[in-house]
């Protein structure tokens, strides 16, 4: 799955508002995200990550501002499957009967007309997303009976079966034990590796740090941090509440001190 070669940005908001009836969660956002490049999105609960994400996904209002995707004007792009997402949290709960692979195989749905059957070529993508994420020997198992964390995983080949360019997970290690994190992390290498670019929205980027190539961090709906993961400003860091100073900023030589209000 290597991602398309394109002189234009993945993802470039500039100035933009993004917020519900009217209202601006996410204020004056300028950011780029080129191909192959793996971002992580930090920021505590209430910072704007989410409808950041909503933003980019068609799910929440741009208010002011502009959105390229691809190149493309957001309001002109529809090659959605080039896009791949993972929502926060999604886990299955209950005596569903679906097994691994048939519902990574609704992944592919966005590949095939209304009323075509599933082709070779569909089924090889699957077995090459479940294959990615590390459950190739539990294709066959029902989803409900994975663990929460294999059900993440199962969940991002689902996302992975439509073979897209940008892949988008929504804090996809909240409620998984460490040793499924770290599952996560290497399947999250391998695919950066393979050329796709990532946008992992995360409280802190744990076992994914060396997949990082560049972490951004939001806070009261501001970007407030645009840097290698080493200098972003952390949760636990009394900085990350308290800093002063009124621009964000980029770069290395940051650290903590240039956090805007």
């Amino acid at each position: 799955m290597t991602a398309r070669s394109t002189p234009e940005p993945v993802v470039a908001f500039a100035a933009a508002d993004i917020g519900y009836e009217g209202a601006p969660v996410v204020v004056g956002l300028d950011l780029e995200i080129a191909a192959g490049e793996v971002v992580g999105l930090l920021g505590p609960n209430g910072s704007g990550k989410s409808t950041l994400v909503r933003g980019l996904l068609g799910l929440a209002p741009l208010l002011g501002g502009s959105l390229r995707l691809f190149g493309e004007d957001h309001e002109q792009f529809r090659d959605r499957r080039r896009i791949g997402y993972v929502p926060q949290r999604q886990t299955v709960t209950g005596g569903v009967p679906s097994s691994v692979r048939e519902v990574v195989l609704s992944g592919r749905l966005t590949r095939v007309r209304p009323f075509q059957p599933f082709r070779a070529a569909d089924r090889a993508a699957v077995a090459r997303a479940i294959e990615a994420v590390g459950l190739a020997d539990r294709a066959a198992a029902p989803l409900a009976t994975l663990s929460g964390g294999q059900q993440r995983r199962a969940l991002i080949a689902r996302a992975l079966a439509s073979e897209p360019d940008l892949l988008v997970l929504d804090e996809p290690t909240a409620g998984v034990d460490a040793a499924n994190q770290q599952a996560l992390a290497d399947t999250l290498g391998a695919l950066a590796a393979d050329g796709t670019t990532i946008l992992l929205i995360t409280h802190e980027l744990g076992p994914a740090a060396p997949v990082i190539t560049r972490t951004i961090a939001l806070r009261d709906g501001r970007l407030v941090y645009d840097g290698p993961a080493q200098g972003a400003p952390d949760e636990h860091d009394d900085h990350w509440h308290h800093a002063h100073g009124d621009r964000p900023g980029r770069g290395p030589d940051l650290g903590l001190s240039g956090i805007g209000s």
